[in-house]
């Protein structure tokens, strides 16, 4: 059998749970192919990124107002657009790979094929998934309700998705699916090793994404001010601008507790080597970090949805918000020196909480179906 997974470039997010899944379906010799919504342009590919992470960086606030705005009051138009002019494309994608089931890990890929399902453009025998990638809800989600299951983060999301029309046999809390290699156990101090880091400092992770958009470099000038010792592996991403601001730092100073990474493609490790992980609130982050149960602290000037995600886990102390770049010495000497019984309870939580199982409960759902 052979699954279509469509995904959307709007940060790295959306494509990590579609590498998640088609890595564990090749591993079981399955068919799986992924496409990106407007694959039909690179052009327009990379518009529909650009547009988020400029949000993001340069209008976080207009963007929460409008995000908000939307999720009480959707404007139909904008889905319409969507559909409009992605159709041709996802039919001919289908039509040519002719999938047994679709999976979507953004509500813009569950909209459309929502519409084409109603419309009777696919074959009623293709189940068709859609993905919630946050542990909140952010606009729109009605939208995929035509599609036959929707795989929430958390059981937590369950009554809000029947408010936007899913039924219960719809809803699959299995958790969002993640690489395997996060849910692996490593040992610290042979990561550590492995890494070139000292076994016995606490070790901070700091991590915006692939595009660093929490600025490494600042929150670095101020943890340099802590009165405990610690080492610093900072993951600057794309970001080059980032990396290099921090390397002449390094150099400036000759400071010898910072590792500074580029593009990183053993997260797995890095998070493994840390004590704690300053982070951004995104879905699929998180679920990285709480699959290897690191503690971590959620940053300043968060876009709506990261933000929203941001109080859950403090309230369910999977996690500390952290609201001014200015605090971020003073949160790490009181893990250090004060509280650090608090990291225990955080990565305690993290390992009750987590879905270990959740790319492979998803894979073994689909080949069911």
């Amino acid at each position: 059998m052979k699954t279509l997974i469509i995904s959307m470039t709007c940060g790295e997010g959306h494509n990590q749970i579609a590498k998640a899944i088609k890595n564990s379906l090749d591993l079981r010799g399955e068919g799986c192919k992924i496409v990106q919504l407007y694959g039909f342009s690179d052009k327009a590919t990379q518009k529909q990124n650009k547009m988020f992470l400029r949000a993001c960086k340069y209008i976080p606030h207009l963007y929460g107002a409008v995000w908000e705005r939307m999720r009480k009051k959707p404007f139909k138009g904008y889905m319409k657009g969507v559909v409009k002019d992605c159709r041709d494309y996802i039919i001919q994608e289908i039509n040519e790979y002719n999938p047994g089931t679709i999976v979507c890990t953004h509500n813009n890929a569950g909209a459309v094929v929502g519409q084409l399902k109603k419309e009777g453009l696919i074959n009623s025998s293709v189940k068709t998934y859609t993905i919630v990638f946050d542990y909140c809800l952010c606009p729109y989600w009605e939208t995929n309700s035509n599609l036959d299951y929707a795989v929430l983060p958390h059981e937590d999301l369950i009554d809000d998705m029947k408010k936007k029309g899913f039924k219960e046999n719809q809803l699959l809390a299995l958790g969002l699916p993640v690489d395997e290699k996060f849910t692996k156990v490593i040992e610290k101090d042979i990561v550590r090793e492995e890494l070139g880091l000292a076994k016995d400092k606490f070790t901070v992770v700091l991590y915006s994404g692939g595009n660093c958009l929490s600025s490494a470099y600042k929150i670095i000038r101020k943890l340099l001010k802590c009165s405990c010792p610690i080492q610093i592996i900072a993951i600057c991403g794309r970001n080059e601008k980032e990396y290099n601001k921090i390397e002449k730092l390094i150099e400036k100073k000759g400071i010898t507790n910072i590792k500074n990474i580029g593009f990183c493609t053993y997260l797995d490790k890095v998070f493994s080597a840390g004590d704690v992980v300053f982070s951004r609130g995104g879905g699929m982050g998180l679920t990285e970090q709480l699959n290897k149960h690191i503690p971590f602290i959620l940053r300043e000037k968060l876009i709506i949805n990261e933000k929203i995600n941001k109080y859950y886990f403090a309230h369910k102390v999977l996690g500390i918000a952290m609201k001014k770049l200015s605090n971020a010495p003073k949160i790490i000497e009181e893990l250090v020196l004060v509280n650090p019984e608090i990291l225990k309870v955080m990565s305690s939580n993290a390992e009750k909480y987590c879905k270990p199982n959740s790319t492979a409960d998803l894979v073994n759902h689909i080949l069911q179906k």
